[in-house]
């Protein structure tokens, strides 16, 4: 049997799972982050451009050889900005769409809505099509977060041990930093709790009033999807503006925050990488990366416990991990 185009192996076989998307193409991402290792740009990164051979690898074709899809190439090539290697990674980002649902970018409208069908690798897709390329991860990023989701092929075992252990691996030891606890709860030597406090009693504040942070009996409960799109906007504007992000707190929350604004003042291009929530906790978790102001970059776990003000959401509590 002959290697075949991806293009050709989604039109035949179907879409892929999301497991099975991220082995095949992991390799991809691996060949991308070295192109761009070594100040180099792909170009052309689309189904057509990659080969699946008899074995079930992938492997991306030399820019030279490769034509260029424009379905898959990033909308701000078409307006003559410079080529970066971010546009490589919104193309990778749309093929791991492509396996995953059949279609390209383009088929989900603007702005673009990644179908449940991408599954985990949902919000890297979601990430990876970012219209702003600064806000995209590098391929070296991609290939980790795939490699840390699934399992690497035998060879790669063999051949990449190191770069599992400094990449993969170094994706899930971020999760356990503990640093997004001073987030929630200012550097306060208080630890955060495990579930949101609805009467304001430890409030420094004895006159606040407990029907502001308990929740409302009349409004609709929110669904998972408001809950994760709740904690999505919380992070762009905590990050954006910290006095805007501050007021989405309860009172007696912000009474044991009194550090927040600082804190995520430091924070730049906070990027989710994946997100889940509990209609019925009142609950979404999400697991983001960002850079900090002075320096480095972290990834953590969050969790933000909710309650119903009337017809808005507050966030009562937090823990981070």
């Amino acid at each position: 049997m002959d290697d075949v185009r991806l293009a050709h192996r989604v039109r035949t076989h179907g879409v892929l799972e999301p497991d099975d998307a991220a082995r095949l193409l992991l390799p991809v991402a691996d060949s991308l982050a070295s192109v761009h290792a070594a100040s180099g740009l792909h170009g052309a990164v689309s189904p057509a451009a990659i080969e699946v051979d008899e074995s079930g690898r992938a492997v991306l074709l030399d820019r030279t050889v490769a034509v260029p899809d424009p379905s898959f190439t990033p909308p701000e090539l078409a307006m003559g900005l410079r080529p970066q290697p971010a546009d490589d990674v919104w193309s990778l980002a749309a093929v791991l769409l492509h396996v995953t649902t059949g279609h390209p970018p383009e088929a989900y409208g603007t702005p673009l809505v990644v179908p449940r069908t991408t599954g985990w690798l949902g919000p890297l897709v979601e990430l990876g099509l970012r219209a702003d390329p600064r806000e995209r991860p590098s391929a070296a990023e991609v290939a980790d977060y795939l490699r840390a989701r699934v399992d690497p092929p035998a060879e790669r075992r063999r051949i990449g041990a190191a770069r599992l252990v400094l990449g993969g691996v170094a994706v899930i030891a971020l999760l356990g930093l503990a640093g997004a606890a001073l987030l929630f709860s200012g550097g306060d030597d208080e630890a955060p709790r495990t579930r949101p406090e609805t009467s304001g009693a430890t409030s420094a504040e004895p006159e606040e009033e407990p029907t502001t942070v308990e929740p409302s009996e009349s409004p609709t409960p929110p669904t998972a999807a408001e809950l994760e799109v709740f904690a999505r906007d919380y992070v762009v504007t905590a990050s954006g503006d910290p006095a805007a992000g501050f007021a989405w707190l309860t009172p007696a929350y912000q009474q044991r925050s009194p550090r927040y604004r600082e804190v995520w003042g430091a924070i730049r291009d906070p990027q989710i990488l994946d997100i889940s929530a509990d209609p019925e906790a009142m609950s979404v978790t999400y697991t983001y990366r960002y850079r900090l102001a002075g320096g480095g970059s972290r990834t953590e776990e969050i969790t933000l416990f909710l309650v119903q003000d009337d017809d808005r959401l507050l966030i009562a509590d937090a823990t981070a991990r």
